[in-house]
């Protein structure tokens, strides 16, 4: 039985190693470029350019356009435009003819816009962007959704729905009317606003990436706004994307490829030392370890639960848990004063925006600007301190600490109020803080 048992487990092993080389052969590099070459490149690659001669083809980002600066990042957007164009391009137009120029032109447009876009990119206060902008929205979006929620829960309000008073806060065309079951007209007219802000986005989009060629022609105009509207945001992010069941197997093929490691040693231990297979919420570490099969409690867990019961606290532990405690703190003084230490050999802010280059080549090559010139006083009355910036608001709205903590928040309204208006003015532009 014994060597039975050693057996199965050993084919299981196998099998699933089996199957996690065919996941990482499916969803390698390799695989990804052999389809795109098969979807994207195909007439180019074994007809246009003399690859039937050639024992080994010529690499993707010799025969595609490029669409960003990085081949990496490259490969994996091309596989994404090979699954759009396979499932919602090829499906129709190969019925119609087995011409490749449609594609072609869709890659170079798409190609032309990726870099635009990235140029465009490059030129965004990424600061402002994440510290500022965003948790603005965010907070305002939250604060919107607790006042609609409290005003349902309310005796003396008038509206009954939460959606409604969201939407008359913060009302937007695209989400108007309210979807609602007793009026069926209602979802039909939402998804035919919803569709039209898609098309206005796109084309105002397009207006700005595309060349001028391709933008006064209006049926390639039509068709790519029509793909980038429909099937890109209408299907793709906002039809799928944002479902419930996708979100949740990105989420285990994300465990999964975490876990392929630990999987593997595993293996390996249940070959020496063959025991019952883990289930699966076991194996993604869900479940807590196994325990006694006896009483249901290990022993040493058990001994641990009665000396703490006993003795909750010794002196040696006391000793070593403040001992812990002053490293950690000290650790963290060290850190501080380090960072202030080397704040000043940091470019400045303005500096960095002036140039439009990285932090980086800014360091290796500074670029100090005139203290009178009128350019530096527009930029600076432009530019916030990143201690002013929406995201430590955002953080207090959104743990409530207002109203849990209200001293601290005041505490902390306190210090930030000092570092930017306070004695040398540490949190301002260009100040310690700020750089």
């Amino acid at each position: 039985m014994n060597d039975a048992s050693s057996q199965a487990q050993a084919a299981l092993v196998t099998n699933e190693r089996d199957t996690q080389h065919k996941i990482a052969d499916t969803t390698s590099d390799k695989a990804t470029a052999a389809f795109i070459r098969r979807v994207l490149c195909f007439q180019n690659v074994l007809l246009g350019n003399g690859e039937r001669g050639r024992n080994t083809p010529r690499p993707i980002e010799e025969v595609l356009p490029p669409l960003t600066s990085s081949n990496e990042v490259d490969l994996q957007l091309y596989g994404i435009i090979a699954v759009i164009i396979k499932e919602f391009v090829q499906a129709w137009y190969s019925k119609i003819t087995p011409d490749h120029v449609f594609i072609d032109e869709v890659l170079q447009i798409i190609a032309h816009c990726t870099r635009a876009l990235e140029q465009r990119l490059r030129k965004v206060d990424l600061e402002a962007l994440f510290f500022d902008e965003i948790p603005e929205l965010f907070q305002d979006h939250l604060s919107a959704f607790r006042f609609s929620k409290q005003q349902t829960s309310s005796r003396h309000s008038l509206a009954t729905d939460s959606r409604t008073i969201y939407h008359t806060l913060h009302p937007h065309p695209a989400l108007w009317p309210i979807p609602s079951a007793a009026a069926p007209s209602s979802i039909a007219e939402q998804r035919e606003n919803e569709s039209a802000w898609r098309q206005l986005l796109v084309q105002g989009v397009l207006a700005v990436l595309l060349p001028t060629e391709d933008l006064e022609n209006g049926c390639l105009r039509a068709l790519v706004a029509e793909i980038f509207a429909e099937m890109i945001l209408g299907n793709g992010i906002s039809g799928k994307a944002c479902e419930g069941w996708l979100l949740w197997e990105g989420i285990t093929r994300i465990a999964e490829v975490l876990q392929q490691s630990g999987s593997k040693e595993e293996g390996t231990q249940s070959l020496d030392n063959p025991e019952q297979p883990l289930s699966r919420l076991e194996r993604y570490g869900l479940l807590a370890p196994p325990v006694g099969e006896d009483d249901g409690y290990s022993p040493s867990l058990l001994a641990n639960t009665e000396v703490h019961q006993d003795n909750p606290m010794t002196v040696s532990g006391l000793f070593w848990m403040v001992i812990q405690y002053v490293f950690l703190a000290g650790t963290a003084l060290r850190a501080a004063i380090v960072l202030i230490a080397t704040s000043s050999s940091l470019p400045l802010r303005s500096a960095i925006a002036s140039s439009g280059q990285s932090a980086i080549a800014v360091g290796d090559q500074p670029l100090p600007l005139e203290p009178g010139n009128q350019a530096e006083k527009q930029l600076l009355t432009s530019k916030r301190p990143i201690v002013s910036m929406k995201m430590w608001s955002c953080a207090s709205k959104l743990v409530e600490l207002g109203t849990r903590m209200p001293w601290l928040s005041g505490f902390l309204s306190m210090l930030q109020c000092g570092a930017l208006c306070g004695p040398g003015r540490v949190g301002n532009i260009n100040g310690v803080l700020d750089r």
